[in-house]
């Protein structure tokens, strides 16, 4: 999956146990331009092996700092929402459940619907964890390309929704604030005037305290 975001061969992938034990991090463009860092990680099991404890918990440090999880899952795996429940479970004993999640069900390919007995459709895919609850699904193949572009523009959504919209004037002298905008932000509009530069942009709400002093108009919340 990671390869095909980034659309290129730079992971390492094979259909085996531990093929992977340290987490990646590749850059990936989003739809509107921005782009961010994804990470993947160890595949999450019960009953890790000993030997493995050291990698699995780096895993868990990259989560802890996710802004947002994108759970993959083999869909066409008969044992899928069991794995579903393993994941979603951890994630709940690292206290993370307020993370927001994208479900993603991937090997669509090779799906067989009769294997689980329920369509995509069904808000169980979204439930099989009465606690921790995905915000939305999507299914895709990475082998096929199916549903990548979709599953770019929901993970674009997902992270505008954990911004505010803030429009100021920023002073000249404070470029570095400029900078971090355009960094970390999402630029609606931006015009430079002979007092500063006026932007309205998606932003963090710790950013969006940084620029309180400078901020004007409606647009700001």
């Amino acid at each position: 999956m990671l390869n095909r975001l980034t659309q290129g061969e730079t992971v390492y992938a094979d259909d085996l146990l531990f093929a992977t034990l340290d987490p990646t991090t590749r850059r990936v463009r989003l739809p509107g331009g921005k782009e961010v860092l994804w990470s993947d990680t160890v595949g999450f099991i019960q009953k890790l092996p000993t030997k493995l404890v050291s990698s699995f918990r780096a895993t868990l440090e990259e989560l802890e700092d996710a802004s947002l999880v994108v759970h993959v899952v083999d869909a066409s795996h008969a044992l899928a929402k069991q794995q579903i429940w393993s994941v979603q479970n951890i994630i709940e004993e690292l206290m993370m459940e307020d993370t927001p999640q994208i479900l993603v069900l991937n090997k669509m390919d090779a799906y067989d619907e009769s294997v689980h007995n329920m369509t995509l459709d069904d808000s169980e895919w979204l439930r099989v964890h009465n606690r921790v609850i995905p915000e939305c699904l999507v299914a895709t193949s990475a082998k096929s390309n199916l549903n990548i572009d979709l599953l770019l523009e929901t993970v674009e959504q997902a992270l505008l929704q954990l911004t505010v919209v803030v429009e100021c004037l920023i002073p000249y002298n404070k470029g570095d604030l400029l900078a971090e905008v355009h960094k970390v932000g999402t630029i609606i509009d931006e015009d430079f005037q002979a007092d500063g530069t006026h932007v309205t942009a998606y932003v963090p709400p710790s950013l969006r305290n940084k620029l309180e002093e400078f901020v004007v108009g409606a647009a700001s919340n």
